[in-house]
């Protein structure tokens, strides 16, 4: 049984009206924003999604999603097994972009797999996010920020700001009218915590498509 998520279950129009009373600068982006249209795939594992979220590191999206489409292709599957990454050696994986930090961050990530580390859905759907940041930032190479994009992207909590990202930060400059001047790591974080709590996941959306305009 499929379980639906915080931002699946919620009223998009009611948190725009809450950012939008709360922050005079989300308001007058909300106005030209593009539709919400965040899609929980709840087919993908944890450990596919882990995969994706470690390629994505300190990289725009559009790269991180031509090299993991490189990657599933490699495997001729739409569903990264623990398997395919054993069976592959270090150059295969070179070959479509995976720089060698990603690679060891992904074989120790199978590791953590194998031996029964790697909560599965239902148990990390009981867990707090915290909780979850201190489990899987266990695994070498995945930090704060993979885990928060785990937990927006596939588990669909509703309230995660990741302060570091930087193209949330370019979103907020964006927004503000600052643009190139960026906020500071500190400033973000208690905006975020201060104006787009408790929507700060779906806050984080619109910012990345302020950024990407």
């Amino acid at each position: 049984m499929k379980i639906k998520t915080q931002i699946e279950n919620a009223d998009i129009e009611q948190v725009k009206e809450y950012l939008s009373k709360k922050d005079k600068y989300m308001a007058k982006f909300l106005k030209i924003a593009p539709e919400f249209n965040l899609k929980i795939n709840s087919l993908t594992s944890v450990y596919h999604s882990l995969i994706e979220s470690i390629i994505s590191q300190q990289l725009s999206g559009k790269a991180a999603s031509t090299i993991f489409m490189r990657l599933c292709n490699l495997f001729n599957s739409k569903q990264i097994l623990p398997l395919d990454i054993i069976r592959s050696d270090d150059d295969e994986l070179r070959s479509v972009g995976i720089s060698r930090p990603k690679i060891a961050a992904i074989r120790d990530l199978t590791d953590f797999e194998l031996s029964g580390k790697l909560p599965d859905l239902k148990k990390l759907h009981k867990m707090k996010n915290e909780e979850i940041i201190e489990n899987l930032t266990q695994v070498k190479g995945i930090g704060r920020w993979t885990v928060e994009m785990l937990l927006i992207f596939r588990l669909g909590r509703i309230d995660v700001f990741s302060s570091k990202d930087l193209g949330l930060r370019k979103g907020f400059a964006v927004i503000k009218g600052t643009y190139p001047n960026l906020p500071k790591i500190e400033e973000i974080e208690q905006y975020a915590e201060k104006y787009w709590k408790p929507y700060r996941s779906i806050a984080s959306w619109y910012l990345w498509r302020a950024c990407e305009g």
